[in-house]
């Protein structure tokens, strides 16, 4: 048996950069461990210098590499060095993020004293490396639970008690292996795996940190945005993910109240509906995607909590749609427009459309090859002339009833 009581599983790719800078602050996370552990980099086929990063720091951390033969997907290569673990634990550590050493001798101590548990799972710190900030956790819980073997209800009415995101754990090795947990496109992983673990073992949800997420390593780094990607377009997977740990509950039982339930779940989601919102507004997302999740929003009783107003999200969703979206789509070579233009509203088309908008007022001035857009009377004999001319036409009111 493996003297090794803790694997730290670090898949990588193309991030040479940022391996660099997280061996180097796992030396000292190694020093403070009273405990023996190994870390594993599973590289999935990088052509940057990621092998020669690792060769470096095997003389002074207690390295294993391994090398993918081909680039085989980013969750098969974590599975692959999440089954690669030797010791009695093992912990994914994203190749830009950190572990915070204290914490994690504390889940250790945690597991050891509960031998039945089959994962610990807390909640994590956000570090600016740039600014030295440290940001607030995702979520927070007042003391330790343990969530025993098969209480599916426990688990449910802890995670909308507490709003907990399972992401971050601490698993045994053996039941990683046993288990070989799956994500899939309907039901987020974060709410699923957990269940599969509590298939097999009790389940920790410690108070305490044990990981660090962070946000930038370097002026310039992007990192922050790009993870917040998937909460943009994620809800439905979080709902879908809920909706399955509460077909577990009910069908194992021990659920105290399924209409407060339901509210439960269905809270959690509208608010991580208004996140990806307040997210689409501040950097900028599609405005016709970012209109039809406001019209969701608005069904479901929310449109006063809006980050701005639902006329200027019509607005914004109707310039686009005019300017990019039907011109995209019908192959269009030009914005016909017809009225009186505003010169703010004709430079604000224009700022946005990836194909030339001009005024017209005969039907000469019309390609076969344009989308029309009459801000004046659909009773204009040019509209009705341009119905045959144009590719497409539209009226302003015709517009605006398509983002009612």
């Amino acid at each position: 048996m493996s003297d090794i009581k803790l694997s730290i599983c670090i898949p990588t790719f193309e991030r040479a950069r940022y391996l660099t800078t997280l061996l180097q602050a796992l030396e000292q996370n190694v020093a403070e461990f009273p405990f023996a552990c190994e870390i594993i980099v599973s590289d999935n086929a990088s052509s940057d210098e990621t092998q020669s990063v690792v060769t470096e720091a095997e003389s002074r951390l207690p390295l294993r590499y391994i090398r993918q033969s081909e680039n085989v997907g980013a969750l098969r290569n974590i599975q692959a060095v999440m089954r690669a673990a030797k010791g009695t634990y093992a912990v994914y550590l994203a190749d830009d993020d950190r572990l915070h050493s204290a914490g994690v001798i504390s889940a250790l101590a945690l597991l050891d004293a509960n031998p039945k548990a089959s994962a610990l799972y807390a909640p994590w710190k956000v570090h600016d490396l740039v600014l030295d900030v440290e940001n607030a956790p995702l979520y927070t819980q007042p003391k330790n639970v343990v969530i025993p073997r098969g209480n599916y209800a426990k688990l449910l009415t802890h995670v909308l008690d507490h709003k907990v995101f399972s992401e971050i754990s601490i698993v045994r090795s053996e039941v990683v292996k046993r288990l070989n947990p799956q994500a899939n496109d309907l039901a987020f992983w974060a709410f699923t795996v957990p269940c599969e673990y509590l298939g097999a073992g009790d389940l920790i949800y410690a108070s305490d940190p044990f990981y660090v997420s962070v946000s930038r390593h370097f002026e310039g780094d992007n990192r922050a945005q790009l993870g917040h990607l998937e909460v943009q377009s994620a809800w439905d997977k979080y709902r879908g993910g809920l909706e399955y740990m509460f077909g577990l509950a009910r069908e194992h039982g021990g659920l105290k109240d399924i209409v407060a339930t339901e509210k439960g779940i269905l809270r959690i989601v509208m608010e991580r509906m208004l996140v990806a919102l307040r997210l689409r507004v501040k950097r900028g997302g599609d405005p016709v995607e970012t209109y039809a999740l406001a019209a969701r929003l608005r069904g479901l009783g929310l449109v006063k909590a809006l980050p701005i107003p639902m006329e200027q999200i019509r607005l914004a969703a109707a310039i686009k749609y005019i300017c990019v979206t039907l011109p995209t789509m019908l192959d269009a070579q030009g914005v016909a427009i017809i009225g009186d233009c505003p010169e703010a509203t004709f430079d604000a088309l224009g700022s946005i459309a990836r194909v030339p908008v001009r005024r017209v007022s005969c039907l000469e001035d019309i390609a076969h090859t344009d989308v029309v857009f009459n801000l004046g009377s659909s009773d204009d004999p040019l509209h009705t002339a341009a119905e045959n001319q144009a590719l497409a036409i539209l009226s302003e009111a015709e517009l605006m009833q398509k983002f009612s």
